[in-house]
């Protein structure tokens, strides 16, 4: 059987923020797991915990200046923004070899924002984003929607007008609307002006009508149908010129394919942090590099029911024509696939990968619960309202916020009239809420300790040591940190 072991580190001492940079401002709680399951992680991870390598942690939200909310998207309800689509596109444009897509986005002004504290920031473009055309279908499938769309196109040229016709036209609009009384409304003897858009449509209408096709059999199926990120995806053309090829690999225990792209992988790493952390070189080190993002404590698990790569974690390597160019530092766990960090080649920047990533692990998400239905979210880490350059999460929608102290899910949208008025809030509307999962008196005393290499329960070892006032108040702190399951579960390694 599985066991989790981990050591507590009672300390709550301030640290320098990585988002206001703020001096002895970020404040913590801190576990070394020398190993884990995933689902004693899961756990974890929905009382605000996270990891970094090994060592778990859990912001003191009440006391840090910049409070961290485990923000999680709804990765079946996802709907991908006009932003987001345009970063599929563009990088679907990219692997058919159209020269444009070499070029940096057009408005330099939306330049990326990093920060070494948390998973790589995501680009995102403006809402106002032109709309792009979507793909037509086979011939065979003729859809009214398509055509309207191919309509448009060469329907601007025929509405053109000599420039007197449209001066003549201006001033009859003003003479009319002189003729119509202040708070009379529209004439009620003229029809109702018609969209645009209608008027293309009843245009394209009677044309099918005129080559004798009979209109009512036309395929409407799609009118309203969104493109999902995967229909982004599967997009390509057959002539592409570039192949992209994403592989999953394990890195936890390290597989042979890990082994055989490691030297790879930190290249890519050491010139992500210098160029778009501006870290130092020596700070960039392998063993740093392995100690944060290719240790982890969690156990490699395979159920009948589970995916059949298995749970723990892994990484996801994008190669471009055989070269490594990002990599996605994933936890599979049972309700989710929690994002750890992504970094990739700065030479690939214009491609927004940040946001790329993000969107293909959306879709990974959606693949694995298509094998296993209780997989349905995509974890971000942490939604920091109060920094500005760290809202971008919020762009995944829809997205939930973890309440700090009930442990319950809530709507970003609902959450943030809260956040706007102060950084720290109880997320729970409902006041009589309490933490359904905090350890009673009793259940505090068959936490598993463990011991000299034997396993005891803290009451028994109570009744043989006296630690004193301050060692109970250790033990009392991490129940309630870690929460009443997961404290009957979780083995504490006791000097």
């Amino acid at each position: 059987m599985l066991h989790s072991i981990v050591e507590y580190y009672a300390d709550n001492e301030g640290y320098r923020c990585g988002y206001c940079k703020s001096p002895n401002t970020n404040f913590s709680h801190g576990m070394w797991a020398h190993s884990m399951t995933v689902a004693d992680y899961q756990d974890l991870i929905d009382r605000g915990w996270r990891r970094s390598g090994k060592y778990c942690y859990k912001p003191t939200m009440d006391m840090t200046c910049c409070p961290m909310y485990t923000i999680r998207c709804r990765a079946l309800e996802f709907k991908a923004s006009k932003s987001q689509k345009k970063v599929l596109k563009r990088f679907n444009k990219y692997l058919a070899g159209q020269s444009e897509c070499d070029k940096q986005p057009r408005d330099s002004s939306r330049k990326m924002s990093t920060c070494s504290s948390e998973t790589d920031m995501l680009e995102s473009f403006g809402e106002g984003a032109e709309q792009f055309v979507e793909s037509t279908q086979e011939p065979q499938d003729i859809n009214i929607n398509n055509i309207v769309k191919a309509d448009d196109e060469c329907c601007s040229e025929m509405q053109k007008v000599p420039e007197s016709s449209q001066k003549l036209e201006k001033k009859q609009d003003i003479c009319q609307q002189k003729e119509v009384k202040k708070g009379d409304g529209p004439d009620p003897a003229k029809a109702p002006h018609k969209k645009a858009k209608q008027m293309r449509r009843e245009r394209t209408l009677e044309k099918l009508k005129e080559k004798g096709i009979d209109i009512t059999t036309l395929n409407n199926t799609n009118k309203n149908k969104e493109k999902q990120v995967e229909d982004f995806i599967n997009e390509l053309p057959n002539d592409v010129k570039l192949k992209l090829e994403v592989k999953l690999v394990r890195t936890a225990p390290a597989s042979p394919e890990w082994q055989a792209t490691k030297k790879e992988t930190f290249e890519v790493y050491f010139k992500y942090q210098t160029v778009i952390h501006n870290d130092k070189p020596e700070k960039c080190t392998n063993s740093k590099f392995l100690d944060f993002l290719v240790q982890s404590p969690l156990l490699e698990e395979h159920s009948e029911t589970g995916p059949p790569c298995g749970y723990g974690s892994f990484h996801q390597q994008y190669w471009l024509d055989g070269k490594l160019i990002a990599v996605g530092v994933i936890d599979i766990l049972p309700k989710c696939v929690s994002s750890v960090y992504f970094f990739y080649d700065p030479k690939y920047t214009n491609l927004t990968l940040g946001t790329y990533g993000a969107l293909r692990e959306i879709a990974f998400t959606r693949h694995l619960h298509s094998l296993c239905p209780e997989l349905q979210y995509y974890y971000m880490g942490y939604y920091i309202h109060s920094c500005t350059k760290m809202r971008y999460k919020g762009n995944f929608y829809p997205s939930d916020l973890l309440c700090p102290e009930t442990y319950k899910w809530f709507p970003l949208k609902d959450c943030i009239p809260k956040l706007e008025v102060t950084p720290y809030s109880r997320l729970d509307p409902d006041l009589d809420s309490v933490d359904y999962n905090y350890p009673k008196e009793a259940e505090k005393n068959y936490i598993p300790l463990l011991v000299k290499g034997v396993i005891i329960s803290y009451k028994t070892y109570k009744r043989k040591n006296n630690k004193g006032i301050e060692f109970e108040e250790k033990m009392v702190q991490y129940s309630e940190l870690v929460g009443a399951k997961s404290a009957k579960r979780l083995i504490l390694v006791s000097s």
